[in-house]
């Protein structure tokens, strides 16, 4: 696993392949369990000593593509809430347009950020469209997407792009921004607003 050149001041960590979800049937327990193993590994971090370089930055190197993308994650994240992070890929610049910057990319992909290549996919091919969804489906009740791509139904998803981004990327964004969500918002709804967000697509 290569996590170098990500940030110089931050602690890197890598922990590809280990954080796998598995979907027992019993769904509140399956995302129970992946969120108290993320936030025990955040547990984990020594303390800080103050701002700036005093602070305790760590990067987890967490998922490897088949072309090479890293997905990491990034603490602390910008509003310092605890055990809030972000969700980062290292190569791809994801569209995140604001009021003042309408062509602004980032590699700290919003939820608008995934809406945007799946209504491409959706315009552009229905029937990866359609895969895409079902493993969306699959992903959200705690399904592994990197075991999903093996699957004879899910293989055809494999090493295809839109817009620059390989949909694997997108599968293994959107299971960190729902493991994400059931971090910061475990006493609301959690995943599911996201979720709902991707099935309005």
């Amino acid at each position: 696993m290569n996590c170098n050149e990500l940030r110089e001041d931050f602690e890197l960590i890598d922990k590809v392949g280990i954080f796998i979800q598995n979907n027992s049937d019993n769904f509140e327990q399956d995302r129970k369990k992946i969120r108290d193993n993320i936030v025990d590994l955040f547990k984990s971090e020594r303390a800080g000593q103050g701002k700036g370089l005093d602070s305790t930055r760590v990067i987890y190197c967490m998922e490897k593509t088949l072309n090479d993308e890293i997905i990491y994650l990034q603490r602390p994240a910008y509003l310092n809430k605890g055990f809030d992070f972000t969700v980062n890929v290292k190569k791809y610049n994801f569209k995140a347009p604001t009021k003042k910057n309408q062509n602004r990319l980032t590699h700290t992909p919003r939820h608008d950020s995934i809406f945007h290549p799946l209504n491409l996919i959706k315009i552009t091919n229905v029937t990866d469209f359609n895969l895409m969804q079902i493993a969306i489906d699959k992903i959200y009740y705690c399904e592994e997407p990197s075991i999903l791509l093996k699957e004879n139904q899910f293989q055809s998803l494999n090493n295809k792009y839109i817009d620059g981004v390989e949909y694997e990327t997108l599968l293994k964004v959107i299971k960190w921004l729902f493991i994400e969500q059931d971090i910061t918002y475990w006493n609301f709804s959690g995943r599911t607003m996201f979720y709902n967000g991707l099935k309005n697509v």
